[in-house]
């Protein structure tokens, strides 16, 4: 018979809480270290369940000792759209599918874009090679998220720590720069997330959490080699001390490529430190540097020789945390920067300057209210040596205020609302909202239901560069419903179901032939369609999760597909684990003319790790087992089967 058993931490000294007999304490805090008042942890059997009133909810087992578990609670997002999250294992979330950072490497990944693509069916990420995304000209790498996003690659917004990331005169983002160094979480938002971000997530949000240390040291290092001199390494060292903490992550990946002239070299690093200025307040500066050199071989009907990019990036976030009884927030003030260089003569260098504000208010038990606002300023210069074209320099500003609110109505009706006021210096301003309600049926059983609207502003190559400038475009708007099934019939099996109807308006397109091309507001989608979605642990030792993404439109976009389906088998005994992974893609568009289409395709991954000591692990990574014959960008075949070998020393 299983007998939870409920204590409420009370915020005294500690908020730590004593189970009978021989089970650990449990003390809860949340992610700055502040004790969380009205915890409650329910025990049922290994099983310990931890929430508290504005946090994700989690579970974890509870170790056999009389030692003391600290588990740290995430700040719940009001959602009006259905999240991926990938955080710690175990936890347990409506609308979510979760997993850890380690288990993200199980997948196979070598970028965060690409667990991203593994892990979500209704999110799909173009590739070109075994590594390097490219920038520019036949550049992938490109987000699209229930059908919005692609190309351009303007549609989903990263977000690093709070801090928007983009080439500020192009608009997108910077996947080659996007390693596994330092990601401890990722957080794929599926569905507008322009309450809380503004322009670019539209589609949605893909948010990078770097890693944060424990108490103490620790340092991890991590090598791998594979098929086509394909390596990547990584090392981490961090420390934890009462009131102070620091981190440094250095990365770099590169392969000779599985085609002439297609290598890749990637260097980053980060460094990160903070501590308590009082009881309630903390400050961290988190800054990050990256280089990388990606050549492109050029389609296989038309190949190419010394095509390259080089691009240097770099950024900081400097913060400020606080939290008292009822309330924590934070204030950041960040930047970024960038230097491209293209062999077709292109050149730019870009900024962005912002800062944004968050405070969280728990204004009773049952009711939750955030309140926030954010100031962009972004922009840079561009030119092209080889053409002798001065495309100028051009900046933009933006700032914006925003809320959002849930209300635990009855213990049966959750209601969830935003809305964002954003101000452009172009655009002047425009309305963003948001609302949605929960209703648990059962114990097993709830549903959901919102409606929520995203944007995105026209970038400055749009309006300025090329290839046909019109200075008079409109942001492009989108109103996205959704409506999601949640069952959990038992405590090893759920479930959920997500259908959606988006409406796009005012879509940027280009018309025209060469050279008489221009830009106008003049495209419109309606886009449908249903995610599924199921995890099932029948045994401790397996795991098997699966999910499809089905879209429905007159109007999808080239190498959007309009089916995927993400499967993975988990077996974990002891010291060995293995993961068998699979993808199939369905059929896309290969123009945007819509005349020639790219055959489906599926894709097997196994990946193997053997702990051999408490410090030293070593892993297996067998990708394309199937040997298929596929592209994803027209003209590029990608890598048949390969492989990989590695390992991890932790001290």
């Amino acid at each position: 018979m299983q007998v939870p058993v409920t204590v409420i931490a009370i915020l005294l000294s500690s908020s730590l809480v004593a189970a009978p007999g021989d089970s650990p304490a449990v003390v809860v805090v949340d992610p700055s270290g502040a004790v969380i008042p009205n915890a409650i942890v329910q025990r049922t059997g290994p099983l310990v369940r931890v929430s508290a009133p504005g946090f994700l909810e989690k579970t974890l087992a509870a170790a056999e000792s009389r030692g003391v578990i600290r588990v740290v609670l995430e700040p719940a997002p009001l959602r009006t759209t259905v999240d991926v999250v990938v955080r710690a294992a175990g936890a347990d979330t409506v609308q979510s599918i979760a997993s850890s950072a380690l288990e993200i490497e199980s997948t196979g990944a070598r970028t965060v874009l690409d667990a991203v693509d593994r892990m979500a069916p209704s999110a799909f990420v173009t590739r070109r090679g075994i590594m390097g995304y490219g920038i520019a000209t036949n550049g992938t790498g490109a987000v699209s998220v229930r059908g919005i996003g692609g190309s351009p690659n303007t549609g989903v917004l990263i977000v690093i720590d709070g801090r928007p990331d983009f080439q500020a005169l192009m608009g997108h983002p910077l996947p080659d720069l996007y390693t596994l160094s330092d990601a401890a979480n990722v957080r794929v938002t599926l569905g507008p997330a322009s309450v809380l971000y503004g322009s670019n997530a539209m589609g949605g949000a893909v948010d990078i959490i770097p890693s944060r240390p424990e108490a103490g040291f620790q340092t991890r290092l991590t090598s791998s080699l594979g098929s086509w001199w394909t390596t990547q390494h990584r090392v981490n060292h961090a420390a934890k001390f009462s009131r102070a903490f620091y981190s440094l992550n250095a990365g770099y990946s590169g392969t000779s490529g599985e085609r002439p002239s297609s290598d890749f070299r990637n260097s980053d690093g980060t460094f990160t430190f903070g501590g308590d200025l009082s009881d309630h307040w903390k400050a961290s500066l988190e800054s990050r540097y990256g280089f990388f050199h990606v050549e492109d071989p050029g389609p296989a009907f038309a190949p190419l020789q010394g095509s390259y990019a080089r691009v240097g990036r770099g950024g900081y976030s400097l913060s400020l945390n606080n939290t008292y009884g009822r309330t924590y927030g934070y204030l950041r003030q960040y930047g970024a920067w960038g230097r491209h260089f293209i062999t077709d003569g292109f050149r730019s260098t870009d900024s962005t300057k912002g800062v944004r504000a968050v405070q969280t208010l728990l204004l009773r038990p049952e009711l939750t209210l955030d309140v926030g606002g954010d100031y962009n300023h972004y922009g840079g210069a561009a030119r092209n040596v080889r053409n002798r074209v001065d495309y100028g320099e051009h900046a933009l500003m933006e700032g914006a205020g925003f809320s959002r609110v849930g209300w635990q109505a009855s213990p049966r009706l959750v209601l969830n609302g935003g809305y964002r006021y954003h101000r452009h210096s172009l655009y002047g301003g425009i309305s963003v909202p948001e609302a949605s309600a929960t209703v648990h049926l059962s114990q097993a059983l709830s549903w959901s239901a919102g409606v929520s609207r995203g944007f995105r502003n026209p970038t400055i190559r749009e309006l300025y560069l090329f290839p046909a400038p019109n200075p008079g475009l409109k942001p492009e708007r989108l109103w996205h419903w959704h409506s999601t099934l949640h069952a959990r019939p038992h405590r090893s099996l759920t479930a959920w179901a997500t259908g959606y109807y988006s409406s796009l308006s005012d879509q940027i397109v280009t018309l025209g032939r060469f050279p008489n091309l221009r830009l106008e507001n003049t495209g419109r989608a309606i886009l449908r369609g249903v995610d599924l979605n199921a995890q099932w642990r029948p045994a401790n030792r397996w795991r098997l999760s699966a999910g499809a993404g089905i879209l429905r439109s007159g109007q999808i976009a080239p190498l959007i597909p309009k089916n995927k389906i993400n499967a993975s088998l988990q077996y974990e005994h002891r010291r060995f684990s293995a993961s068998l992974s699979s993808m199939i893609v369905g059929k896309r568009y290969a123009n945007a003319a819509r005349t020639a289409t790219l055959g489906g395709y599926p894709l097997l991954t196994l990946q193997a790790s053997w702990r051999a000591s408490r410090a030293v692990t070593v892993f297996l990574l067998a990708d394309n087992l199937l040997n298929h014959r596929y592209e994803i960008l027209p003209g590029y075949v990608m890598p048949g089967a390969n492989a990989a070998g590695g390992f991890t020393l932790q001290f």
